[in-house]
């Protein structure tokens, strides 16, 4: 038996933060006191650069006001914060993903205790639920992304399934539609 301890990441200590209130009213000033770019960031940056720094600091504006309205106020009153948000389980899987290769800032331990202290048994029979019905409904998503002009391929891409796979779905709603017809 060895007497060694498993390794933690060391602890920080943090320094005060502001308040959400505080850092959103950060934001709102910040766009509205950013002056225009100057010449030097030429014609194109003149044009869209304003537009997309202020469509991203909307977006985070809004990001920030959807947490407070969501989060916010449940952590206060000690309940637990709703786990099915869309935002949420993508953050979720996309870290999982990035975590479980090697890449990205999230260590896989730490997500995974994360999500173990998240979800409830009951959240993991809802999604697994969830993921059964996707399942089988995936034939009817895809030849309804085919029907709306997208490729198998762009198929592919959006869904985390191979081209050929997305042919394959392709064909059983044809057939299955087909078996309907008669």
């Amino acid at each position: 038996m060895s007497d060694e301890q498993p390794h933690r990441a060391p602890s920080f200590p943090r320094p005060a933060q502001p308040t959400l209130a505080e850092f959103r009213e950060h934001l709102v000033n910040f766009a509205e006191q950013t002056p225009a770019p100057d010449e030097t960031h030429g014609r194109i940056m003149r044009s869209i650069g304003p537009l997309f720094r202020d469509a991203v600091l909307r977006m985070l504006i809004d990001l920030v006001d959807d947490y407070a309205a969501n989060h916010a106020p449940a952590a206060r009153a000690g309940k637990r914060i709703e786990p099915f948000r869309r935002l949420h389980m993508l953050l979720i899987a996309r870290n999982h993903r990035l975590a479980s290769r090697g890449q990205g800032h999230t260590d896989l331990d730490r997500l995974l205790d994360s999500v173990a202290d998240e979800f409830t048994l009951a959240d993991v029979r809802i999604i697994r639920g969830m993921a059964a019905a996707l399942a089988d409904a995936m034939p009817r998503i895809a030849h309804k992304a085919r029907e709306e002009g997208m490729s198998p391929d762009e198929i592919a891409t959006e869904s985390g399934y191979t081209a050929s796979r997305i042919t394959q779905f392709i064909r059983e709603e044809k057939q299955r539609r087909a078996a309907g017809d008669q």
